[in-house]
């Protein structure tokens, strides 16, 4: 549907109604940040001034950007989500600057917890957070959902068209296909990934959660990108093997590729004809030893999503693989780092390997998906 055919008041109602199941008595928490070019700042600006008509019970926060994608949103982010007295406990307690600081570890995460859970009756239902660098893979969504029961949209980069393309679409189906690929993938012990650019990586999967992404918000703890459309999974640390090529950033086209060497879970180098890409990329990954951290594999399944160069919605386009780096402690694996980064692969082709039994299944070739008939 282009842009026009239904007013931005509609497709945001849809995103309250349809997506997060919003009812009248639960508060809204609408994060933004003035992220590089304005961040998500106007956009914002414009939904908040409609949720007069749309949800009234919504508070509108827009803080100054935090710097990359997996570190903490900023003190006052904290406190309009959890409440002051909240705050005031995890603060009292020592872990809520541990956590900012990503120095935290999984003990400090359920003390963290079990003070989320004393002030449950505190904190917000719902968070939709649009901001420039995402939240996803932070203490702060990780609390909420998994001890908060808040339902959570996380949706950094997104562009206003969006509303009318990836998500303008019919979500049933979309649930239906993504949870088809979820059920694919169940049990799996690794996946073999090929792209014609010269991506050909083996990651373990053994024991880890598939995790779909479709869309529906609905239930308490619920998270999920929006737009949504993805399958997802936390590698094992330690057994990816071979080599990525990536073409794009987060935002724009690479001048040439990088290929990143990857050993043990890890990337170990990142070669490619500019100099100044190369450096770009060894910096993230030189920023903190748990960068390196091969953390993510997930599959595209949104037919509505088209755009290569935002990162949010490339990851959905139907067909592509994407791998991230970084953090992944919040949806099933170990690492946590003060970053998370995405890459895409188009035109690749995906094998789920069941290494007890020999048992095999082609799930893309050269990004055209075959589960559907599973």
């Amino acid at each position: 549907m282009s842009p026009g055919k239904r007013s931005i008041l509609e497709a945001f109602r849809s995103l309250l109604v349809v997506n997060l199941g919003l009812r009248k008595d639960e508060r809204l928490l609408l994060l933004g940040d003035r992220g590089p070019d304005g961040g998500s700042a106007e956009l914002v600006e414009e939904l908040s001034s409609l949720t007069e008509i749309v949800h009234p019970k919504t508070e509108t926060l827009i803080f100054n950007p935090v710097g990359g994608h997996g570190m903490e949103p900023p003190y006052e982010a904290w406190e309009a989500a959890f409440g002051e007295n909240g705050v005031l406990k995890l603060e009292e307690d020592g872990v809520l600057g541990r956590i900012l600081r990503k120095s935290g570890d999984e003990k400090d995460m359920v003390r963290a917890g079990a003070i989320t859970e004393e002030i449950s009756d505190e904190i917000v239902q719902t968070v939709v957070a649009l901001t420039h660098y995402s939240t996803s893979h932070t203490g702060f969504r990780k609390l909420l959902t998994t001890f908060g029961n808040v339902r959570y949209a996380s949706m950094p980069l997104f562009a206003r068209e969006m509303f009318f393309t990836s998500m303008e679409v019919d979500w049933g189906k979309l649930v239906v296909s993504t949870q088809t690929l979820a059920r694919a993938m169940e049990g799996a012990d690794k996946c073999e990934i090929k792209a014609p650019n010269g991506t050909d990586l083996v990651v373990g999967i053994t024991g880890r959660p598939v995790k779909p992404d479709d869309g529906m918000l609905t239930i308490p703890g619920s998270f999920g990108n929006l737009p949504a459309g993805e399958v997802f999974i936390a590698p094992l640390e330690g057994t990816a093997e071979g080599k990525l090529v990536v073409e794009w950033s987060d935002v724009s086209k690479l001048r040439s590729p990088l290929t990143i060497s990857i050993e043990k879970g890890k990337a170990i180098s990142v070669e490619g004809d500019e100099s100044e890409e190369v450096r770009w990329l060894d910096n993230l990954f030189s920023a903190h030893p748990n960068n390196t951290n091969i953390a993510e594999l997930g599959i595209g399944t949104n037919p509505g999503a088209t755009r290569p160069d935002i990162v949010l919605e490339s990851e959905k386009i139907l067909g592509t693989v994407h791998v991230a780096f970084g953090d992944n402690h919040t949806f099933g694996g170990v690492t946590v780092a003060p970053f998370h980064h995405d890459f895409v692969v188009f035109d690749a082709s995906l094998v789920a390997v069941w290494e007890r039994g020999g048992g095999r299944r082609v799930l893309l070739t050269e990004g055209q998906p075959g589960w559907m008939g599973v």
